[in-house]
């Protein structure tokens, strides 16, 4: 009879042991019930940081009430891998920490967690791999996987692969921004100097004295009075010859315009000069035969400057910001802030009511030629300070050295005259900012912190240096320096700072803020990308559709928009232009996750495969 009770005990306890054990085993069978679901799908990067969320859903009958999960999601891409904060889910007679799922009735729960995006991760795989075991109590807040398996009789759920990609297209940002040269302070002496200016039609370079402008600004009597200074006192050593175009139309068209303003500039010069001394010689009782060998004597040792300005932007701002106009402010920030003068006109002209009243008053201002007479001696010519800046700079000022940077539009020179001025005037802020800017622009990052760094140190609380100093950081991808940076640059009143911020608010993920930067701003690439990442798919083409220049990441931005609204033939039309203007999208566009539901598209694998 003992033995038999003893039997069933034995019998009873190997049943109980087996049942609770399968238990287990049953969530391990079963876990394909359990539903994973990560938002937004595919992951999104935003500021540098990736926000997975994974929604659970637990179906009812499935969680024993002893039972403890272990979870901890993985981020695995080709070249590295992320582990992932570790949740507890426990069932209704388990303590401690976790959140619990009734047994009968299943439960829903919600798993987050923020990690740093990284290059590579594009392509990356989300997945997870649970691992349940029978426990009274749980307090694993910091366990890592291996310590959960140690638990008796824990077990592998099963591997879940949630999620595929990452959509990195918040990183598209373009962080070149607007670069602060401080500005040179050369002039031509102004002892003895005089001086007159003649305006012209637009589109035009003849000498028209009936021209409004001309009559309104009495210029043919300045001229008069020029003449009768020569003839009446001395002859000028050096004329200065400058003509300008308004910055309206096409660029080239206006520099040969200025070009043949400068021509009609300096034959005017010379009339003034030879019935100024044809009056001069007459009132000297020179012989008629003699009088011109008397006017080429005079002359002989006259040096005439002449220079085509082009497109005359500086005295546009001071007439601007010295005029009435409602909207000058915006006008004003679009002049200082866009560096492209293509770019700059098209915004201005965006702005269809004020761009009418520029046309009436200001830019017929601006079709002039100036004529500057210097009594006094005899100044270098810009192509000398040019060719010496690069020959022979100890022979140059510091002012000087600083304008023959500004004639330049290659970097490399640029760059040598800027050193040459850090060596000769190393206590002056402007150079080393300069240097760093221009290095900066050559993506020589090394050399352009220590020219800035060296330039902050010299000129404390400068927002020129700050301004280069924040994009200098952005493209060292430290974004929380740039930021610190840009924000001083924005206090101390630096203009160009105040677009440049935008660029930090995408880098951050602060939309809002990027927006408030970008208000009035039109047909700008990263106005684009914030309207994509904002969700206005269609403004964002209109933006970029605008953009003066239709670069590949101009191109390669539009696909990605058109992409997002199915439209294949948009999609196919820009990814190929951007393929074809830099091949190296070819290898971007096969792995962004923008376009994965193109993948076996004809047309798509075409342009990225050849």
């Amino acid at each position: 009879m003992r033995k038999t009770v003893l039997s069933t005990l034995l019998i009873g306890i190997l049943i109980f042991t087996a049942s609770s054990c399968g238990s287990v085993k049953d969530m391990q069978k079963n876990h394909n019930k359990v539903r994973y679901q990560v938002s937004p799908n595919p992951l999104e990067a935003h500021g540098d940081k990736v926000v997975v969320t994974i929604n659970g859903n637990v179906p009812e009958g499935y969680f024993r009430k002893d039972a403890v999960v272990y979870m901890q999601p993985v981020l695995t891409w080709e070249t590295g891998e992320v582990i992932l904060s570790q949740m507890n889910l426990k069932g209704t007679k388990v303590e401690g920490n976790g959140k619990a799922i009734d047994k009968k009735t299943g439960g829903r729960f919600v798993y987050k967690d923020t990690v740093q995006y990284r290059q590579g991760m594009e392509n990356a795989q989300l997945t997870l791999n649970p691992i349940a075991y029978k426990a009274k109590t749980v307090n694993e807040a910091d366990a890592t996987q291996a310590e959960a398996l140690e638990n008796n009789g824990a077990i592998n759920l099963g591997n879940v692969k949630i999620s595929q990609g990452i959509n990195s297209t918040s990183n598209r940002v373009d962080i070149r921004g607007d670069l602060s040269i401080a500005p040179h302070a050369y002039a031509p002496k102004t002892t003895e100097m005089m001086t007159a200016d003649i305006y012209f039609t637009v589109n035009l370079a003849d000498l028209n004295w009936n021209n409004e402008q001309n009559k309104k600004n009495n210029a043919k009597k300045a001229i008069d009075n020029m003449k009768s200074y020569i003839a009446n006192n001395s002859v000028p050593r050096q004329i200065f010859v400058n003509a300008w175009a308004s910055p309206e139309g096409e660029e080239s068209f206006n520099v040969g315009l200025s070009k043949k303003r400068a021509a009609t500039t300096e034959k005017l010069v010379n009339s003034i000069l030879d019935e100024a001394l044809r009056e001069r010689a007459k009132a000297e009782n020179i012989k008629a035969n003699d009088i011109q060998t008397y006017i080429n004597d005079a002359k002989k040792d006259v040096v005439v400057q002449t220079n085509a300005k082009g497109e005359d932007w500086s005295n546009f701002l001071r007439l601007v910001e010295g005029s009435s106009l409602r909207e000058k402010n915006t006008v004003i920030n679009v002049v200082k802030s866009q560096p492209d003068k293509v770019r700059r006109e098209q915004e201005i002209r965006n702005m269809s009511v004020v761009f009418r009243q520029i046309e009436e008053d200001i830019l017929p201002i601006l079709r002039r030629g100036e004529i500057a007479f210097n009594f006094s001696g005899i100044q270098k010519t810009d192509q000398e300070i040019a060719k010496m800046a690069v020959t022979n700079p100890d022979e140059l000022t510091y002012d000087e050295l600083m304008y023959a940077a500004s004639l330049t539009s290659n970097y490399a020179n640029k760059l040598s005259i800027y050193k040459s001025i850090t060596e000769r005037f190393g206590s002056e802020w402007a150079g080393w900012n300069n240097a760093g800017a221009v290095s900066l622009n050559l993506n020589q990052l090394d050399q352009s912190r220590r020219y800035l760094e060296t330039a902050d140190k010299l000129s404390p609380n400068n927002a020129t240096i700050k301004n280069n100093l924040a994009l200098l950081h952005l493209a060292l991808r430290d974004v929380s320096t740039a930021d610190k940076y840009m924000q001083e640059a924005v206090e101390l009143g630096n203009d160009q700072a105040l677009v440049n911020q935008a660029i930090v608010d995408i880098k951050k993920g602060d939309y809002e803020e990027a927006a408030k930067h970008l208000d009035g701003r039109k047909c700008i690439y990263n106005l684009a990308l914030l309207q994509l990442l904002t969700g206005n798919t269609g403004n964002a083409i209109r933006t970029l559709d605008c953009c003066m220049d239709q670069t590949a990441e101009v191109n390669y931005l539009r696909a990605v928009c058109y992409a997002r609204l199915d439209d294949v033939p948009g999609l196919v039309k820009n990814l190929r232009e951007a393929c074809n203007q830099e091949p190296d999208y070819k290898y971007k566009a096969k792995h962004d996750i923008e376009f994965r539901r193109y993948i076996s598209n004809l047309e798509f694998q075409t342009i990225v495969n050849n």
